[in-house]
């Protein structure tokens, strides 16, 4: 199974990324990107987002970050050992009093430990500022990246060297890395930091500035060294360098001469296989140190802010209280199916409880002589088959001739609806048809006879006696109505 990491380095002045993977315990180097950025121009989020569209970096990958060099303080507090022992997290060091920090703002990681003589213990505290750190998560987060974890520079450097120079594991040694602006120095001893301290670069002339480093770096190394042990740096102890470039034949000629050390130009490609076309560029330790804190947690030490601030922006995913929060939305989904399900079933048992007593209503005004009651629908069907077999068997005796029910049909169908119409008194002859009635004008009158003049089955429709009434203002008329066929009327009495 092949583990992915990324490790992203931002300076003042450039951007540095490097993919590793590791299979069957083998390191291999996979990506390499390095720019120079331009302060007023370039915009580090959209470079961060090319990574994954344009340079291949795995977009699945962990990806661990560097603070700031300036934005991270280091200090040696010491203490009782047994007091130390006891005391859970940072509160008993009053950092406020040791950081140029609010109190409010310090997000603090314990180090390391050593131990001193007459029981006492020396413990190193790193501090960023909260408002640092979110403004550094902020550039990843424009890029849609989640960092899983935020170093110190200094610690991806001693990584990148105790992977690929195995040696400074044993004994004491210096580290020493050198950006656009600081010079960063740690002491280690058996493969743990005692010491970190950061010092701005600024010379007084852009003139011998290799020459100035050296000088520099040499006097730190020997206060530093001085400060951890109370004494010297020993004949031979190794001095390992990490820097974008410069003269190292100057600076190792310098530390030879005013300590006695030896001098050795971190290797980031010793130990780690890696394509010919990435072997070129040494300023990747601190990219490459922070890829190695998260694929090789083993072989390296250091710090995690995020970890300090509890504001790791891609919390882990809890399997047991996401499972929990799905069974209750499942069941809250359920509960509410099921409710809505009820309800329906009680309207549709109340509509069907409406329409029962409608049918038996309707039974009881059809048939009022019916007193036994088993299927009304059945029976009204039954009955109605009934009354239509008899009509078709009288109106068989007369095929051109007109009921009294058809022409009760005709008249009610072309009746004026909005008209206020009223039927006051219809005779219905075998030749002719008297219909007496009101309108509310003259107009519908003469509208229910054009109506009734469409029907046709009526020969003429002819209205007379239309005359309004004065105290209510209807219209009272006769109309007078031949049919085209006979009406038959004695064999529907």
């Amino acid at each position: 199974m092949i583990k992915r990491c990324i490790g992203i380095d931002i300076g003042p002045s450039h951007l540095r990324a490097v993919q590793l993977s590791q299979t069957d315990g083998q390191l291999q180097l996979e990506r390499v990107f390095s720019v120079q950025m331009r302060r007023n121009t370039d915009s580090p989020p959209e470079i961060l987002k090319t990574l994954i569209k344009q340079q291949d970096f795995d977009g699945h990958a962990d990806v661990a970050i560097s603070m700031p060099n300036d934005a991270v303080f280091f200090r040696s507090f010491e203490s009782d050992s047994a007091e130390a022992e006891q005391t859970q997290g940072l509160n008993k060091f009053t950092l406020e009093h040791n950081f140029p920090v609010p109190a409010d703002e310090i997000v603090a990681q314990e180090c390391s430990r050593r131990q001193l003589p007459d029981e006492k213990c020396s413990v190193l505290i790193a501090a960023a500022t909260r408002t640092s750190l979110r403004e550094r998560l902020n550039l990843f987060t424009s890029a849609r990246i989640h960092p899983k974890l935020a170093e110190a520079a200094i610690f991806a450097v001693h990584s990148t060297i105790a992977v690929n120079h195995p040696e400074v594991r044993v004994g004491v040694a210096i580290i020493a890395y050198i950006d656009e602006s600081h010079l960063t120095l740690a002491v280690t001893q058996d493969n743990n930091i005692l010491i970190v301290r950061n010092i701005p670069i600024a010379f007084a002339s852009k003139n011998n500035v290799d020459e100035q480093l050296a000088k520099l770096l040499s006097r730190e190394a020997e206060i530093t060294r001085r400060k951890v042990f109370g004494a010297e740096i020993e004949q031979g102890c190794k001095i390992y360098v990490a820097a974008a470039g410069g003269n190292f034949d100057g600076l190792k000629a310098i530390l030879k001469k005013n300590l006695n050390s030896q001098m050795v130009i971190v290797n980031p490609y010793a130990e780690i296989k890696n394509p010919s076309e990435y072997n070129n560029d040494p300023a990747i330790c601190v990219a490459e140190g922070l890829a190695l804190r998260l694929l090789a947690p083993g072989e390296t030490t250091g710090i995690n802010f995020l970890d300090a601030d509890n504001c790791n922006i891609k919390p882990a995913l809890d399997l047991k209280k996401e499972l929990v929060i799905c069974v209750m939305l499942a069941a809250a989904i359920a509960a509410v199916s099921l409710s809505g399900l009820f309800m329906r079933l009680s309207h549709l048992e109340a509509k069907y409880a409406r329409v029962k007593n409608e049918i038996r209503e309707v039974f009881q005004h059809t048939l009022p002589e019916e007193t036994n009651m088993v299927s009304p629908v059945a029976q009204l069907e039954q009955k109605l088959k009934a009354l239509r077999k008899d009509y078709r068997l009288f109106t068989s005796f007369c095929p051109t001739s007109l009921s009294l029910l058809e022409v009760l049909h005709c008249i009610t169908v072309n009746t004026p609806q909005q008209k206020n119409a009223k039927i006051d008194n219809l005779f219905i002859a075998a030749e002719a048809i008297r219909l007496s009635g009101s309108c509310n004008s003259f107009e519908s009158v003469y509208e229910w006879q054009r109506f009734l003049q469409k029907v046709p089955e009526f020969a003429v429709v002819d209205v007379q006696d239309a005359q309004r009434e004065p105290e209510s203002g209807d219209v009272y008329f006769t109309m007078l109505i031949s049919s085209v066929q006979p009406v038959v009327i004695s064999e529907q009495n």
